[in-house]
């Protein structure tokens, strides 16, 4: 009502002119005597036959002329008004679509090719961002594994359930290294299965020897003579073995539950923007898509159900 006013007040006033001379010209016509008394001494004298044709038409087209000065007024107005951004984030179904449209043809190639494209494509990114506020430190997809990557909760309720009392606690050290430990497992077991000069043990005395995880051993496993708490250690390197492998079987009925469910093309796109983490450590760990897709049919673990080894037949 207020910005009613203020844009109309000419209006207004020309509005109230027009109920001022209807009332005059109603006194006027009852009561002669007393026509006089709502005219202002300082104005004309207004009789009813003062009020003529021409002076209502004029006052008309004074109204009509200002109502478009104030329609112009607000039109302007209503027009710069921005839109309000879109608070949500997009859909899966939204997401699929935009990116089938900017990325046409088959998601899952050979060497991977077309679905690193599209992870680090503007429109990918912007949806991890809006998917993974809590993540906003990142411009790219490998910028953001590296965060997201990190499961903190995970690695602290593994560590904490072999380092009780009275060994020390956790900390960040300690999440950090078994980070590094697990990207280094996953990787292995892969190239165990299609790397045919791949030497594991040669290949686990390396990573135990190098940094960070050697001045991990002497600081977290020594005992109180200073020798190296066997034991704890093999106990903890054993158990963290089977649970890379436990994360990684996840990892592969997953994705095969969306290949299954909507083909390798649509369901590899799908598992990309579901599955991002997940999706990083594919690309890390698998040399191209023929491997992949033998891991993902459960190749890996025929032999005896030993994940990691060649079936005989394909070592001949």
């Amino acid at each position: 009502m207020l910005y009613f006013r203020c844009q109309y007040q000419s209006l207004l006033n020309l509005l109230t002119f027009c109920v001022f001379l209807g009332v005059a010209a109603v006194c006027g016509c009852s009561e002669p005597e007393n026509r006089n008394v709502l005219a202002p001494t300082s104005t004309v004298e207004i009789t009813p036959n003062s009020i003529s044709k021409e002076m209502v038409a004029e006052l008309l087209a004074n109204i009509e002329k200002n109502m478009f000065a104030a329609e112009m007024e607000v039109a302007p107005q209503v027009a710069a008004a921005p839109m309000a951004p879109m608070q949500r984030p997009p859909t899966i179904a939204e997401m699929m679509a935009a990116l089938r449209l900017e990325f046409p043809g088959n998601v899952l190639d050979e060497d991977f090719t077309r679905i690193r494209e599209i992870i680090e494509s503007e429109t990918y990114v912007d949806f991890l961002k809006r998917t993974y506020p809590q993540e906003n430190q990142f411009r790219t997809f490998d910028a953001f594994w590296e965060l997201a990557s990190v499961d903190e909760e995970g690695y602290m309720e593994f560590l904490n359930t072999h380092f009780k009392p009275p060994l020390a606690e956790p900390t960040a050290e300690d999440v950090e290294v078994l980070h590094y430990m697990t990207l280094f497992h996953r990787n292995l077991n892969v190239r165990r299965y299609h790397d045919e000069s791949i030497q594991v043990n040669d290949a686990l005395l390396e990573m135990l020897i190098n940094e960070p995880v050697y001045s991990w051993l002497k600081k977290r496993f020594s005992n109180a003579n200073g020798g190296l708490n066997v034991l704890l250690w093999l106990k903890v390197f054993m158990y963290h073995d089977l649970w890379v492998k436990k994360m990684q079987e996840e990892d592969r009925k997953k994705i095969q539950a969306f290949f299954l469910e909507r083909g390798a093309q649509k369901g590899f796109l799908r598992f990309a923007l579901q599955e991002p983490v997940r999706l990083g450590y594919i690309l890390k760990d698998f040399p191209n898509t023929q491997v992949f897709q033998r891991w993902v049919d459960g190749e890996f673990s025929k032999n005896g159900g030993q994940q990691g080894q060649r079936p005989e037949n394909e070592r001949q």
